[in-house]
């Protein structure tokens, strides 16, 4: 935001005449007229920086409300479904990720995946000195598939080059010198797989010669292996997505004899319940700071179309009615209005009759409607955050439009402030020099 130009302040008139004090009285009165129109423009661009102010703080709440009006819509998509596992120790479900309502039994789960690991069997005495291939050329296997590696650079043939190189062929394997510190031959080649699964490696120098296997130790990796619904499924990750339509778990460990976990996806009315706390709280929110611009006492947003566009959004959501099914209105879910007040309450537990129903005492009938009822990501409350986001939104909002030309209209004032002061300061001067003569 621009800094508007400080105030003029009347020069101090040196005269030695009988008229020195008159002189000084003409300054005082020339820069006061002077300074009325500053003034006036001054006072504009303090209306518009306090306006610019609310209307950001309406903005920021519009855009909070619409959110969580988006939320709502989400849980008619998803039916608000989360996953649950009986048994964490051997099965973990990203809740996020379910979608389908159901229950599998897992069983047998005898292995979990692990990443391939080797080591050179052989240690070498220095990792940049000592030779590791006859020719320079080196083979890296994985899973019967070659790649070749090329050590004839310069300085390359050495267990520091090997590890470097292997690096650059990007096959998913990390390599890296390990320095035991101890005997003749310290140094070591390290060969781990980024990915768990059973991996097979293997290292042979002068591969199109001699073709000398490099000795390895360690494991190939292992895949996960469990049993559902009677079938056997091997994976080479822990985290499986695609055996449970709809739902992503991760096998923590193995089952022993009849042992077996329970993975289950439902619906949760209580996300519903806690995004319909967040919407009343958010909706008085914006509720609050729009009532602050109407009426008697009405603040500088009086009238201006962003308040009764808002207050039109909102109403869209109080008279939001389903189609089909129980819930036909937010007033089904507990949402109510206090007295006419324009204030929102939720009633989760409360049996008040004066009230609306309590939320918790919905059947499980009445959940399932009240899912429908939300509508989805493009339908009901998805469609009706569409209506906050016209005005809430950071670049193309109507509200961030309106904070734009309030920013021009405060440049343009400050030009204009800038312009008036400086020729307010040159007649001051003049008028200075004139009287100074006259003094003289």
């Amino acid at each position: 935001m621009s800094t508007t130009p400080s105030a003029l302040t009347p020069l101090t008139f040196t005269g030695v005449s009988n008229y020195a004090s008159d002189f000084q009285a003409v300054i005082n009165r020339a820069v006061s007229i002077a300074q009325l129109p500053i003034t006036q423009l001054t006072n504009k661009t303090s209306d518009i920086s306090s306006e610019e102010q609310l209307g950001t703080a309406i903005q920021s709440a519009v855009a909070t409300l619409a959110a969580t009006v988006t939320s709502l819509g989400t849980l008619g998509t998803n039916q608000g479904v989360t996953g649950s596992s009986s048994d964490s120790s051997l099965a973990e479900v990203d809740s996020t990720t379910a979608t389908t309502p159901g229950s599998y039994t897992i069983s047998n789960i005898t292995a979990l995946a692990t990443a391939a690991a080797y080591t050179t069997t052989n240690g070498y005495a220095n990792a940049t000195t000592t030779a590791v291939s006859t020719t320079g050329t080196m083979q890296l296997d994985i899973n019967g598939t070659p790649s070749t590696i090329d050590l004839t650079g310069s300085g390359d043939n050495n267990l520091n080059g090997l590890a470097s190189a292997i690096n650059a062929l990007n096959l998913g394997v990390t390599a890296s010198v390990i320095d035991t510190g101890t005997g003749g031959t310290p140094y070591y080649l390290s060969l781990s797989e980024n990915a768990t699964g059973s991996n097979t490696i293997t290292l042979a120098d002068d591969p199109t010669g001699a073709d000398t296997q490099v000795a390895l130790t360690g494991n190939a990796g292992s895949n996960a292996s469990f049993e559902i619904a009677g079938q056997i499924v091997t994976d080479a990750s822990n985290t499986i997505s695609s055996v449970i339509p709809g739902m992503t778990f991760t096998l923590t460990g193995t089952t022993t004899g009849t042992q077996s976990v329970t993975l289950t996806a439902a619906s949760d009315s209580s996300q519903i319940s806690d995004q319909l706390q967040n919407f009343v709280s958010q909706y008085n929110a914006v509720q609050t700071l729009l009532q602050a611009q109407i009426g008697s006492n009405a603040g500088l947003l009086t009238g201006n179309s962003m308040i009764s566009g808002v207050e039109s959004a909102l109403q869209s959501l109080l008279n939001y009615q389903g189609t089909t099914g129980a819930i036909k209105n937010l007033t089904a879910l507990g949402v109510g209005m206090q007295d006419n007040t324009g204030v929102l309450s939720f009633n989760q537990t409360n049996t008040d009759p004066t009230l609306p129903p309590a939320f918790d005492s919905l059947s499980s009938a009445q959940v399932a409607a009240a899912f429908s009822f939300l509508g989805s990501s493009t339908s009901g409350f998805g469609a009706l955050a569409n209506n906050l986001t016209e005005w809430s939104a950071s670049v193309s909002g109507q509200i961030a439009g309106q904070e734009t030309e309030w920013q021009t209209d405060t440049t343009n004032l400050n030009t204009q402030i800038a312009n008036l002061t400086a020729q307010a300061t040159q007649m001051q001067t003049n008028l200075e020099a004139e009287l100074q003569s006259a003094d003289s």
